[in-house]
């Protein structure tokens, strides 16, 4: 969809029946008509027949949706709302000004992403993410509340220098990093390369690969997220077979728009070790009660929650256990929970609450911004239920000759990366 002439005629095939109204999170939080996606559409026609102003009250319920796409889901006409969107920030709601420089080579540079990961590290361990939070209390909840992400900030992924020789029976898969590995995704990176190897691929790490460019797409900065597109083709070129992306929302861009020819090669974990025997793996199976979250960008955006759950009932001594109301919206979406936070934070109550009943030895979900939210949830509320990704769970379950070390899961794979 590149103009308004292309919006206004998918906008046409809404027939205004409003079975996506229950489904919507942000209609269920805030019961506005123009909080639902029935709403919006029709705001998105109204700017397009000029019978609405491009204004602070349209653009705050156009800008309010989370891009969960649950819309899509039920819509019985077949509305591409999740494109519908991304074409109006693009076009009928253009930001009033560019990404800003900062962000952008955050975003194409791991080796800046390292200096502010380890800048965030180094203000943890002196103490300012718990002054923070103490100061914030009383006049700034805001700060208090942010405070609380740190914990998660982990060292970057650490590749052995001298790979050990590996017999690669199944082939070789290309791992994208993306732009959280640097701050959030290391130990998730280190266990899912761990847990390849030891089922027989041969796992590389293509140099020059950025972000995925979802985050600019999305916000409309259809450049520079194309720009981002190109370089990781360029990156991946050289190598074959499947590329692998433990992120859903990473997954779903490079699925799509962000892949410029590498989408059909992208897969996610539990997808790729679908039908593997998982028994080179020597999985223990102490019981262990694992609660899972299905991701949007999963659930609607992929359609693949059905792997995660087959994956984890696969795995010995796991029981597993689907959080309630899996196909609502946590309140992540992306940087939505660090710039709307009380809408975040209503959509993640429900699920804290049920958390709490169930009483889980580990919550799993595929999404790490998704993780984000739901981890500084749980501790706001004094919980202890860790959060992993399904690579970090199998890599815990690992029998002694692969085991990925402390629970703190720093320590580098014993695994050839090149």
């Amino acid at each position: 969809m590149t103009n308004s002439a292309d919006i206004l005629r998918d906008t046409d095939r809404c027939v205004k029946c409003g079975l996506c109204l229950p489904h919507c999170p942000t209609y269920q939080i805030n019961r506005n008509e123009g909080d639902s996606p029935r709403g919006r559409i029709t705001l998105m026609q109204g700017l397009m027949q000029g019978a609405l102003k491009d204004d602070a009250t349209v653009r705050r319920h156009l800008e309010g949706c989370l891009g969960c796409r649950a819309c899509e889901t039920v819509c019985p006409s077949g509305v591409p709302f999740g494109d519908l969107m991304d074409a109006t920030r693009r076009v009928l709601i253009p930001p009033p000004q560019p990404s800003g420089a900062i962000r952008g080579y955050l975003l194409s540079h791991s080796g800046a992403r390292r200096v502010a990961s380890g800048s965030l590290r180094l203000a943890r361990g002196m103490g300012l993410g718990w002054l923070a939070g103490h100061l914030g209390n009383a006049q700034r909840p805001g700060m208090a509340r942010n405070a609380t992400f740190l914990a998660d900030v982990t060292p970057p992924p650490r590749w052995p220098r001298t790979p050990s020789p590996v017999t690669a029976t199944r082939g070789t898969v290309s791992l994208f990093t993306g732009c959280t590995a640097e701050t959030f995704d290391g130990p998730t990176l280190e266990a899912a390369v761990q847990v390849l190897t030891r089922l027989g691929y041969e796992v590389v790490v293509p140099q020059g690969q950025v972000c995925c460019g979802a985050m600019d797409h999305h916000a409309g900065g259809v450049k520079d997220a194309a720009a981002l597109a190109r370089r990781n083709q360029a990156a991946f070129a050289g190598h074959e077979g499947p590329i692998l992306s433990l992120n859903s929302g990473c997954r779903v861009h490079l699925h799509g728009a962000g892949g410029d020819g590498l989408g059909a090669r992208v897969t996610g974990l539990c997808r790729l070790l679908a039908d593997l025997d998982l028994t080179p793996l020597q999985l223990v199976d102490t019981p262990l009660k694992v609660a899972f979250h299905t991701p949007c960008t999963l659930r609607h955006g992929l359609g693949e929650a059905d792997f995660m759950v087959a994956l984890l009932q696969r795995l010995p001594g796991v029981t597993d256990v689907a959080l309630p109301d899996n196909a609502f919206c946590c309140g992540g979406a992306g940087s939505r929970m660090l710039t709307d936070p009380r809408m975040a934070d209503q959509l993640l109550a429900p699920k804290l609450e049920a958390l709490e009943a169930l009483a889980p030895d580990v919550l799993v979900t595929a999404n790490v911004g998704c993780g984000l939210h739901l981890a500084a949830g749980i501790r706001r509320r004094g919980l202890t239920v860790p959060v992993l990704n399904p690579a970090r769970l199998m890599a815990t379950r690992l029998g002694p000759a692969a085991a990925i070390g402390p629970s703190s899961g720093h320590h580098p794979p014993q695994s050839p990366v090149r």
